[in-house]
């Protein structure tokens, strides 16, 4: 070569007596060597003890460094420190055994600046006797395509942090392709697998069967007529849970093709702490309103009392103790309400903070209280032992409100209620309490079925709704059924994949 730094391979392969593979033998050395010169890649050749004999341009290129800088040392040259001991030795272990090396590595440029390079090292035997001579390297500076993927891994890991705490998702749908696309926090959603690809059958089939027609016409009319679409709909997850979901659809053009994209947000917390507001605000509301007032007429009755009673006026000072006790009853009412709100809310901040609670256990606890408190009540616990895997405190406290409603019912002094847990054909568990009352009204069922209140349509208090929305969350719903022949049982039904039986190891 002219500028005399580089050795030239014909050189480098005269003074190996021919170490080139058996097809190259034939090839005119100044046309190899112009080939060499020409390639696009970074590529040197060392002697066996890894000094290195010839480098050619690219390789200036690439690092920075003169052919006549280079000749002479190892490799280390183009250390950057990037890599530990070991993965030399791994190199070493590789090339002296007569195997190719291949690997990603950090260098390190003339003017100290670091590169990625994909390279491959391939032992040169003599063509004696086999031994290995030479090494050649070949090095593809990947650098930029490495920074452009490690941007869209970071690009994709803030978009997943994103939807894990927005609670959404994307999709796309690929209209020629017929091929349904999800993200990280869509198939999150649903409960499936990281790398679950669904048919466009199977992703409505998700929704529930009372609004999967409606989602499935939203996505017809956005395809025929080119609309957009935002709804709200019931989604069951693949454990069972129902949840309350936001999707939008948009058809766009992407590179030419048609695509429907759209988003999904998981809402069931959102909805639910809308709901509890207002159902708190309207029995707040009606509490304050109609205790206040006995508060208030009651203290005024008290007033009229103690400035018209003589001191020996019995009558008179009798009314005014019950008229006190009226004011203490009022008042302790609208304490125990906040008090239940308060707790509630407590435990809902908690609510996915879940472990197998033992059913049979816990109801047998709660009998023996309501027991001890009521002597003159009946509660019976029934059924097989089976552990739900829920938030413990949740479990408890919708168990007492249910207890409650049941005694608050009972027509007679001498109330009569049964805990009984059912394993039911469809595979779902049945925690129910059920009670010899007066029933629940048509239109309390209704709005806890709905899960919404209207001004002239909502329940009669808390208690329903708190053990709604205390199971919900973690995938139970609440059943209201009569009971034969008088009487109301109400439910709380945990899917298949909430519970097992323990009656095997309880016998």
């Amino acid at each position: 070569m002219s500028d005399g730094y580089r050795e030239s391979p014909a050189d480098s392969a005269h003074r190996a007596r021919d170490h080139r593979d058996a097809p190259g033998r034939g090839l005119d050395p100044a046309w190899f060597e112009r080939v060499v010169e020409a390639a696009g890649h970074a590529i040197f050749i060392t002697d066996f003890d890894g000094r290195i004999i010839y480098v050619n341009p690219a390789f200036e290129e690439v690092t920075g460094y003169d052919a006549a800088d280079a000749r002479g040392h190892t490799p280390d040259l183009l250390n950057s420190g990037h890599h530990d001991a070991d993965y030399f030795r791994r190199l070493w272990r590789t090339i002296l055994a007569g195997e190719v090396w291949q690997a990603e590595l950090v260098n390190r440029r003339a003017d100290g600046g670091v590169y990625i390079a994909n390279q491959t090292i391939a032992p040169i035997g003599s063509a004696e006797d086999d031994s290995i001579t030479h090494f050649v390297a070949i090095q593809t500076d990947i650098t930029e395509r490495k920074h452009h993927e490690m941007a869209l891994e970071r690009s994709q890991d803030l978009s997943a942090r994103t939807e894990a705490t927005a609670d959404v998702g994307g999709w796309e749908l690929d209209l020629e392709a017929e091929q349904l696309r999800w993200t990280a926090g869509t198939r999150r959603i649903h409960g499936v697998a990281p790398d679950y690809d669904p048919t466009i059958d199977e992703a409505l089939a998700f929704y529930h069967p009372d609004d999967r027609d409606k989602i499935r016409t939203f996505v017809e009319r956005a395809l025929e007529w080119d609309l957009p679409y935002d709804v709200e709909a019931r989604l069951v997850t693949a454990d069972g849970a129902t949840r309350l979901v936001r999707t939008t659809g948009q058809p766009v053009a992407a590179d030419g093709t048609p695509v429907l994209r759209g988003t999904i947000q998981d809402i069931t917390e959102r909805t639910a702490r809308r709901q509890q507001l207002m159902v708190f605000n309207r029995v707040l509301r009606h509490n304050l309103r109609n205790d206040l007032n006995v508060v208030i007429g009651r203290a005024e009755e008290i007033e009229r009392a103690v400035d018209g009673a003589s001191a020996d006026d019995a009558a008179a000072l009798d009314r005014v103790g019950e008229d006190a006790r009226h004011v203490v009853s009022a008042a302790e009412e609208l304490l125990e309400t906040s008090e239940r709100a308060r707790t509630f809310d407590r435990i809902y901040e908690q609510i996915r903070d879940v472990k197998p609670v033992d059913i049979r256990s816990l109801l047998e606890s709660v009998a023996a209280e309501y027991r001890d408190a009521n002597p003159t009540a009946t509660v019976r616990v029934e059924g097989p032992n089976v552990a739900v895997l829920a938030n413990p405190r949740a479990i408890r406290v919708a168990v007492d409100e249910l207890v409650d409603n049941a005694f608050e019912h009972s027509t007679d002094g001498a109330p009569t209620v049964t805990l009984r847990v059912t394993e039911r054909a469809d595979g779902t568990v049945q925690l129910g309490v059920a009670d010899r009352g007066e029933g629940i009204p048509e239109m309390e069922r209704e709005v806890i079925a709905e899960g919404k209140e209207r001004p002239l349509k909502h329940g009669s208090g808390l208690g329903l709704w708190i053990v709604k929305w205390l199971v919900t969350p973690i995938g139970g719903s609440i059943e209201i059924e009569d009971n034969e022949p008088d009487g109301a049982v109400v439910s709380i039904v945990f899917p298949a994949s909430r519970w097992q039986s323990r009656s095997d190891e309880s016998a």
